[in-house]
């Protein structure tokens, strides 16, 4: 059967599964599938009721269509902010936008690995698909998703109050403590004889060490830490801080920047995503390394 079919019968009940829940009644009065399938732009994220990003074919290997949890805690975060901003002002839309976020939300949870290692409870997303380009297989997870899940789930307590999704979140963020080789999402990086904490968003036993997913990560932990005055998160967001300013002069390409330890070099949209995340970490800590960096890269 070809692909494109195959991946209309499978999406078409999700996106009417999440029409009832978020109230959406448009399905009902369309005759045809243009609101669940698009011409396929490759890593486009297509506008429908449940985030799809179409990969394509990356080295030899057809990746096609699919649900990951880093597009789709995204765009519930997009959702929450949205709510955020309308419920004093347009109360119903804003509740439109919190029923969304949280269908979206739902779904994660219900995605999510539970495991326990050496005492250690945690919940971890993983990849349903190979990556080629970091020769990663199915079931590879990473830190970007996981903290980006981790804000969701902070989001979705914030707007609604219910301790589970707080707890959840806890639940999130004990997978940065736990070894790649276990499971989780943490690998101790060398750099001569010192030891620093790492969290790959492409986790392996031999990561690249991209350094956007891994800063954004921090950023993240932190906003948690800030939030919710949780010790863990504190102590990860600072071991997290000591090792970007260690390893930074590695990503130095002159006045460029490279995107992983491979010495890849930033296409001009993560060349501008470092330069932000550097400012935003000047501005959060002060400290004139990461404005250097802004400076050396612009």
């Amino acid at each position: 059967m070809d692909k494109k079919v195959l991946f209309l019968i499978f999406l078409i009940p999700i996106s009417f599964l999440s029409g009832l829940l978020l109230g959406y009644s448009s399905h009902k009065e369309v005759n045809n599938c243009s609101m669940y399938f698009k011409n396929p732009t490759p890593f486009k994220v297509e506008d429908v009721l449940m985030p799809v990003t179409y990969y394509g074919t990356i080295k030899g290997e057809y990746i096609g269509y699919q649900i990951t949890p880093h597009n789709v805690n995204d765009e519930a975060r997009r959702c929450f902010y949205k709510y955020f901003e309308l419920k004093d002002k347009d109360p119903e839309k804003a509740q439109e936008y919190l029923k969304r976020a949280l269908f979206l939300t739902e779904y994660l949870i219900s995605q999510a690995d539970h495991c326990e290692v050496n005492g250690t409870t945690f919940i971890i997303w993983r990849y349903n698909f190979d990556f080629p380009i970091y020769n990663l297989s199915k079931g590879w997870a990473g830190s970007l998703c996981q903290a980006g899940c981790l804000k969701t789930l902070y989001l979705a307590y914030e707007a609604t109050g219910e301790e589970r999704y707080l707890k959840l979140a806890n639940e999130a963020l004990n997978a940065f403590t736990v070894p790649v080789e276990n499971g989780g999402l943490l690998k101790i990086r060398k750099l001569g004889n010192e030891s620093y904490y790492w969290f790959p968003e492409y986790a392996s036993k031999n990561p690249p060490y991209v350094l956007n997913g891994f800063i954004t990560s921090v950023i993240w932990i932190g906003e948690f830490a800030n939030k919710t005055g949780n010790e863990k998160a504190k102590f990860l967001y600072e071991e997290g801080l000591k090792s970007i300013k260690a390893f930074l002069p590695q990503y130095d390409a002159g006045n460029w920047s490279y995107y992983d330890s491979l010495n890849n070099l930033c296409n001009e949209h993560y060349e501008k995503l470092h330069k932000q995340l550097l400012l935003t970490l000047y501005n959060l800590t002060g400290d004139k390394i990461y404005l250097k960096y802004y400076n050396k890269w612009t």
